[in-house]
């Protein structure tokens, strides 16, 4: 199982986000992309995801050039809808991910006493849980993480580090934008992205 970025590039409104870069991701791995506001870390992500066109290059996982069903993204916009349930979410999200409800996935990330409470009550790190938790039921092998910590108290980014260790030890991949530290996290491939 390998991600690869070979020489890619990327224009949005004539100006260039990202320039000829190249790295590849295997099983069990973790690549880590830094660098200031603006250098294009979010726009990195969006293109594996396919949001964004490629200007040059290319992105392949397993060799594949369509792979948009074997990824999970966790982004900025959580499309979280006020008027349902954690738990109505998270039925939602695993059946359209075709994975299947598990029923202690919101205690895991510790939601179980707001599971029937409407989404719009939630805090914004209570949000970031409920994505989590879709993250966790997603039964993808490749992650796509862009500030996974954002909103997050110290207790909830430890245990999101611990769900990552575990998905990389498991066998699966993570790319994960962040300004936070993940170096404790081993056998790690670190991506600088500096534009």
């Amino acid at each position: 199982m390998t991600l690869k970025v070979s020489s890619v590039s990327c224009f949005r409104s004539g100006y260039k986000i990202i320039d000829n870069i190249s790295f590849e991701l295997k099983a069990g791995q973790l690549a880590l992309i830094s660098g200031s506001n603006g250098s294009g870390k979010t726009s990195l992500l969006r293109m594996i995801a396919g949001f964004i066109p490629l200007s040059f290059g290319s992105i392949t996982f397993n060799s594949k050039e369509d792979y948009s069903n074997e990824f999970f993204i966790l982004g900025h916009n959580l499309a979280i809808k006020d008027d349902i349930s954690p738990e109505e979410d998270i039925k939602f999200w695993s059946m359209y991910l075709g994975s299947g409800y598990e029923g202690d996935v919101l205690d895991r990330v510790g939601l179980r006493d707001l599971k029937k409470t409407p989404c719009k009550y939630l805090s914004q790190g209570q949000r970031q849980r409920l994505v989590i938790a879709r993250l966790l039921s997603s039964n993808k092998d490749l992650w796509l993480l862009d500030e996974p910590t954002s909103s997050l108290d110290k207790d909830a980014s430890i245990f999101l580090k611990e769900i990552i260790n575990d998905h990389k030890d498991s066998g699966g991949s993570i790319l994960v934008s962040s300004h936070i530290n993940f170096s404790n996290l081993t056998n790690d491939l670190f991506l600088k992205v500096m534009l």
